[in-house]
């Protein structure tokens, strides 16, 4: 496999917010001063340590993600910004996320003169009931300003972040959302049901989930979408043309990524590892799950992340840039599946349906489950 011919991508996880949502599982901190500052500091030795490299390989891509990258003082964001500069020619795009409790037009004018091209404002919710139940402060009105001050800046390529919950919402508060969504007319719509991950908390595993009414969610919120002109490409995301996230392409296709900041992952020659999740630990140059990647390893990936796209996975393709990988192992799955009605073949391509959408997760653990099974993996 070229890795010349490989895109690379560029996380920085700015782990600082002001609210700490019991539903988020990304390690996040409270924005006190000091710490800020360790971590800018942290930031710009982590950068010169890998500035070669990226400039090298020429990054395509770039992410502030969080936490919440808006809760910086614009001259904080200018600071953190300054940093990419010097990949500016080669990137094709550049996202920062935002609260709308945190942003405001200074900080977006910030972003906008130093190159950020894309916006993704998490939103989550525009009923104050939901709102307060995912521990959110933002009200309507903070949105509806947060957003124009993103299009008064100048931004023409916007993400909204939402979330259901299937267990309390019905089907008329959740197309609310998606109208007042709708209206607001981004470019990016991503749509989250409400999982429940933590080990503690009114968001802790074993709580139950009507399955059948999740799936009900996922097919409404899928037609609502495309009948109003988004593109569904991936299974939560939704795009108008010419306007889906290339970072998270870049990602769902295996190619590489360098993530700088706590808790930020990174796949990278042939490796996979993380940032100790604790700006102390990461200051002290703590790297956690460090993996050696095979081909096989990376096949699977995207064999499991590739299905949970609508273009699916072409299976000659991915043998040409595998071939040590053992691809003829998958066929009697890839049967069995098509005999299920979770995927369609046709010739190499092999795709999803909506019945296999809606059991992605349950399919990756299938896939995983062969190729430990039937080759070294």
């Amino acid at each position: 496999m070229s890795l010349q011919a490989l895109s690379l991508g560029l996380y920085v996880h700015v782990p600082f917010c002001a609210n700490l949502c019991a539903y988020c599982n990304f390690y996040k901190e409270r924005p006190i001063k000091s710490l800020v500052q360790s971590y800018l500091f942290g930031i710009s030795r982590e950068w010169e340590q890998w500035k070669n490299i990226l400039l090298q390989q020429n990054v395509s891509t770039i992410f502030l993600g969080g936490g919440s990258p808006s809760i910086l003082s614009c001259r904080d964001l200018e600071t953190l910004c300054a940093h990419m500069k010097p990949f500016l020619p080669h990137v094709t795009e550049w996202t920062v996320e935002v609260s709308p409790t945190t942003i405001n037009l200074e900080k977006l004018k910030v972003l906008k003169k130093s190159g950020v091209t894309r916006i993704s404002m998490g939103v989550q919710s525009f009923q104050e009931d939901v709102l307060r139940y995912l521990g959110r402060r933002q009200t309507r009105v903070q949105i509806y300003r947060a957003y124009d001050w993103i299009r008064t800046a100048g931004f023409n390529n916007v993400n909204v972040d939402l979330i259901f919950h299937p267990n309390f919402a019905d089907f008329k508060l959740w197309e609310m959302d998606l109208r007042e969504a709708d209206h607001l007319s981004p470019e990016h719509i991503s749509t989250y049901c409400l999982s429940f991950e933590r080990q503690e908390g009114p968001f802790r595993r074993g709580h139950y989930v009507d399955e059948d009414r999740e799936a009900a969610f996922y097919l409404h919120t899928w037609d609502w979408l495309k009948n109003h002109g988004y593109r569904h490409y991936e299974v939560s995301n939704f795009a108008r043309s010419g306007h889906v996230c290339l970072h998270n392409l870049n990602t769902w296709r295996m190619q590489e990524w360098i993530g700088l900041g706590p808790g930020a992952a990174s796949q990278w020659h042939w490796r996979r590892f993380q940032n100790a999740n604790n700006v102390h630990d990461w200051l002290s140059k703590r790297k956690i799950n460090c993996v050696d990647l095979s081909e096989e390893i990376l096949c699977a990936d995207c064999l499991i992340f590739g299905l949970r796209m609508r273009e699916g996975v072409c299976l000659d393709t991915l043998q040409k840039r595998f071939p040590l990988a053992d691809m003829a192992k998958y066929l009697p799955l890839w049967q069995q599946f098509a005999l299920e009605g979770f995927v369609n073949v046709h010739k190499s391509q092999l795709t999803c349906t909506d019945k296999g959408l809606l059991l992605v997760d349950a399919l990756a653990r299938e896939i995983l489950g062969y190729a430990a099974d039937n080759g070294k993996f």
